[in-house]
């Protein structure tokens, strides 16, 4: 994942206890991502304090506990600037919730640099970041879903982990595949293009354990590359739809290391080349490529075809 050009490690890419973490949650509405109309604040617990006594109050059911990290913007309209990506700053602006895009915010349990948390109640300094230990955490998000509606809490999972260290005599080596889900869209749809990856572990004598640590997402900082393929010598091309370095930003990786991104189709119509009557025609074949970062390796797939009739 990126935050203002700074590379995070998802929740569900196994984080370490030392990474730059980014905890991220989607807001869906009636099958619609929607923003919330207030983030009031995002508190981080060890998941066993859910177990071991309550973290809300009795009368509203709001996060009465001292927290081990606590994030928050002086705003809490996410229609505020406050919200804003570019506002994210390692180090500087750590402690703040962010909106990357409709329905999804973020925030970033920073573990190289210290950071202290900050409480839009008081408008002070807060909690501060003292997550260390090697075990199951939540966090819990305080909203407003609509301006009439009364704060409620949100409760999602994730963890850190240090088995990702072990040691080798030969270098690890693998073998990526990648598939295209997507092959046929209308001219007319917005929908997520998806491509599947499977890491293939080619050395043999290492361990089973170890072997299940790539089952879950291990690749990173991924982008696509869409052209328009002409078959029709009378235009130019391939035109590139979207770049690499143009979809950095856009692109997301599940936890079953399928890369995605949403292609609009109702955009077409605005590119430079069509509009010069260079393009051909919006239906036809297009190509999408992907690259992404495995272990030390830049990986780039081959070429992958889909049609949009």
């Amino acid at each position: 994942m990126q935050l203002n050009n700074t590379s995070l490690v998802d929740r569900q890419n196994r984080p370490q206890v030392n990474q730059r973490v980014g905890l991220n949650v989607y807001f869906i509405n009636d099958g619609e991502y929607v923003d919330p109309y207030e983030v009031s604040s995002v508190k981080l617990f060890k998941k066993s304090s859910i177990t071991t006594g309550t973290i809300l109050d009795n009368v509203e059911n709001l996060v009465s506990s001292t927290p081990l990290m606590t994030f928050a913007n002086a705003a809490t309209l996410t229609s505020d600037d406050a919200f804003d990506e570019i506002n994210y700053t390692p180090g500087v602006n750590a402690s703040g919730i962010f909106k990357k895009g409709t329905g999804e915010f973020v925030v970033v349990l920073d573990q190289i640099l210290d950071s202290s948390g900050y409480d839009a109640t008081t408008s002070s300094v807060g909690h501060s970041n003292s997550l260390s230990a090697v075990t199951d955490y939540i966090d819990v998000w305080t909203v407003k879903l609509t301006s009439g509606s009364k704060y409620q809490v949100l409760i999602n999972n994730f963890s850190l982990y240090e088995d990702t260290f072990f040691a080798m005599t030969d270098p690890l080596m693998f073998k990526p595949q990648n598939r295209l889900f997507n092959k046929h869209i209308r001219l007319g749809e917005v929908v997520e293009l998806r491509i599947g990856t499977e890491i293939g572990v080619m050395n043999e004598d290492i361990t089973e354990e170890i072997r299940n640590i790539f089952k879950t997402s291990i690749i990173n900082n991924a982008s696509l590359e869409i052209k328009k393929v002409n078959q029709d010598h009378n235009f130019d091309g391939p035109f590139t739809v979207s770049s690499f370095a143009a979809t950095t930003d856009l692109t997301r990786i599940s936890s079953d290391n399928t890369i995605s991104m949403l292609f609009d189709t109702t955009n077409l119509s605005g590119l430079e080349a069509f509009q010069l009557g260079n393009f051909g025609s919006l239906t036809g074949t297009y190509s999408v490529q992907v690259k992404y970062n495995l272990l030390n390796q830049t990986i780039i797939s081959p070429l992958y075809y889909f049609t949009v009739s």
